[in-house]
């Protein structure tokens, strides 16, 4: 196995816009929980729960997808969750740190769970 079969895009052309709103969706679904949930509680650390989808689209579609979604996670965190809300500055600089550990925990899982599901693929059955 080598890096480049982890990274790489799907190879058909249908299938390549069909994972790109895949990975959309799964990101604008975690969003909208988790702004429903802010409101709702008070609840702190909400920015892990992006690693979710992140799982998931690295295990359908590859690290390099998952990396774009772990970027955008980040962005509307800092947008939706992190005060002030509704703008990308972050007021606390405890809150820039724990953005800045969860995009680099996600850049780790995701490339992670796309080598194992990578290597998951690759395996045949015995029998």
């Amino acid at each position: 196995m080598t890096l480049r079969s982890t990274v790489s895009f799907p190879a058909r052309g249908g299938t390549f816009v069909v994972s790109i709103i895949a990975s959309a969706a799964a990101v604008a679904i975690t969003t909208l929980a988790l702004v429903v949930i802010d409101s709702l509680l008070v609840v702190d650390h909400l920015v892990v729960a992006y690693l979710l989808p992140a799982a998931i689209i690295a295990v359908f579609y590859g690290s390099t997808l998952a990396f774009l979604a772990s970027l955008a996670s980040g962005l509307l965190a800092a947008y939706f969750l992190f005060p002030p809300k509704f703008s990308l500055y972050i007021a606390e600089p405890v809150h820039i740190a724990e953005l800045g550990f969860f995009m680099l925990l996600a850049l780790i899982a995701s490339k992670a769970v796309a080598v194992v599901a990578h290597d998951m693929s690759r395996k045949k059955p015995i029998g």
